[in-house]
């Protein structure tokens, strides 16, 4: 029987204890219990924390008597247990008054009792149940350990587990694809299955952690637990009602995964191929945001990606192309960074229907510059070719220098924004995040609008613009392009030498700028970056 008020007040063997205020049905359970003998002792309550109190603090204060209610009720004890017959006959009015509003609970203690038998009680109640579950959670891993050692199905193990919580447990691999559930004996299986294949279709479109994930069953609302079985062969889910209940059983989800992963191995079940391990891993990295480093680590380990190297990150769109021609991009991408491993630095790589991520490995030592712009050169010559092959321009993104295992998942993040970005400016060339850092540090600083930055930077130049119906704006751009080289620019623009320089002498005077101070050149690159991102909006 759970510890709850209705047990403190009818089945602890405590007599004489009665609920003056509140409803025992609708009560929590009761976690811990703690005393009031001060005030400030308020801020160190828990939820479902029992109280108890002698009422001395409160006695000729009715204020305090209803502020004590409201936060007791704020935190979400359990209930306050006030002893009576020392300093008054009865509780307080105001006390019971609040607590009738509030809904919260009043229990009244007679005075033969002391707080230290009553603590006892409770607790010794709690420590009991706490034992019973342990002793419940070892035989279910003795019973799925006796079922592997009979070389028991993996469908056997699964409803061993079911019926133990009495909730559906499945199998799944990597894609959330069921390989093996049960549920007790009050679940249609049929209904089962179909949730089954519902919930793979929707938890591949859903990013992890995944306890914000539902499911109906049978006219009722569940919650999904998933351990990821030790060997990254697939998931061991739990579909449950409660969520007070799911720490606990995510606890024993966790030690029975380690079976169900010897049973998948035993059975031959869900073993990747080389190309579904490449899936997988990228899976990993697009959905596993909230993974520890020892999770990370053994992913790595797993799959091959060696983490005690340096890498900068490099991801390319399939998006555009169709089924032939991404067949064709897959194998003309792999060829190539298969051959652009040497002593010095190799490639992992990994993909899916619209992704292919190559991760160039450095020894830690590397210079970061250097294999950056070793990375952007690989990738435009990969880039290049594949427009050959396709017709299609091939969108490329390329992270920072990384070395960390934490920072794994921050390079991949790295190369999807630069390659949002590309696509968002519309570029062709390989996008590199560092080189983009004024972008997304706008992006970063002013979400919404970046008005400001430009209103300070470039609007006499955008005002003439407007009113001359002229190109001055992007004329400076080009200037900057073309690192201040007036003939350049000029050629760029299909201008005369003569005619760009009396632009460039008419920006200086609307900006009143010379071009010479590299603070202001900076303010302005920002402007012209701003103006960018408005422009693409």
């Amino acid at each position: 029987m759970a510890v709850t008020l209705d047990w403190f007040i009818h089945h602890s063997q405590l007599n004489n204890i009665r609920l003056v205020v509140g409803n025992l049905q609708s009560s929590g359970e009761i976690t811990s219990v703690n005393i009031l003998d001060n005030p400030d002792v308020l801020k160190w309550f828990k939820k479902n924390e029992l109280i108890l109190t002698t009422g001395y603090i409160f006695k000729d204060d009715p204020e305090l008597q209803r502020t004590i209610i409201r936060e007791m009720k704020e935190i979400g004890c359990a209930g306050l247990a006030v002893k009576i017959k020392r300093f008054f006959k009865t509780i307080p009015e105001p006390l019971l008054d609040e607590a009738r509003k509030l809904d919260f609970p009043v229990i009244e203690l007679p005075f033969f009792y002391g707080f230290s038998e009553i603590i006892h009680t409770v607790y010794n109640k709690l420590y009991l149940q706490q034992h019973q579950q342990a002793l419940q959670d070892q035989q279910l891993i003795t019973e799925l350990s006796d079922a592997f050692f009979q070389h028991k199905d993996l469908t056997c193990l699964v409803k061993i587990m079911a019926d133990f919580f009495g909730s559906p447990v499945l199998v799944t691999d990597l894609s959330y694809a069921c390989l093996a559930l049960a549920a007790p004996a009050a679940f249609d299986s049929g209904q089962l299955a179909e949730a089954a294949a519902v919930m793979a279709d929707r938890l591949t479109e859903q990013t992890m952690p995944l306890t914000d994930f539902s499911l109906t069953l049978n006219d009722r609302q569940y919650l999904l637990l998933a351990s990821l079985l030790p060997n990254h062969l697939g998931y061991l889910c739990l579909l449950i009602q409660s969520q007070p209940a799911a720490s606990q059983a995510m606890a024993v989800l966790h030690k029975a995964a380690q079976i169900m992963a010897l049973a998948c191995e035993q059975q031959q079940v869900s073993r990747p191929g080389p190309a579904n391990r490449a899936h997988f891993f990228l899976n990993f990295l697009m959905h596993h945001t909230q993974a520890t480093p020892e999770e990370t680590q053994q992913i790595c380990s797993f799959y091959g990606f060696n983490y005690h190297k340096a890498w900068v990150c490099a991801s390319f769109s399939l998006q555009a192309y169709s089924d032939l021609q991404k067949k064709k991009l897959l194998t003309l991408l792999q060829n190539y960074c298969s051959q652009t491993r040497t002593d010095e630095t190799a490639v992992f790589t990994c993909a899916n229907d619209s992704l292919f991520c190559a991760f160039f490995l450095f020894s830690v030592d590397s210079n970061p510059v250097y294999a950056i712009n070793e990375v952007r050169h690989t990738a435009r010559r990969l880039c290049q070719q594949a427009q050959q092959l396709s017709q299609l321009p091939l969108p490329a993104g390329i992270s920072g220098f990384h070395h960390t295992l934490q920072a794994l998942h921050t390079s991949f993040e790295e190369s999807l924004q630069a390659l949002a970005l590309q696509q968002r400016l519309k570029q062709t060339a390989p996008a590199s995040y560092f080189h983009q850092i004024a972008y997304h540090l706008l992006l970063h600083y002013y979400k919404k609008d970046s008005s400001q930055v430009i209103e300070s930077t470039l609007q006499p130049l955008l005002d003439f613009d407007t009113q001359n119906n002229t190109d001055l704006t992007a004329t400076l751009k080009v200037y900057f392009q073309s690192k201040f080289n007036s003939s350049v620019a000029a050629k760029q623009l299909y201008l005369h030498r003569n005619t760009m320089l009396h632009r460039i002498e008419k920006i200086k005077e609307l900006l009143h700028t010379d071009l010479s101070d590299m603070d202001e050149n900076f303010l302005l690159y920002l402007g012209l970056c701003s103006w960018d991102l408005r422009k693409q909006k």
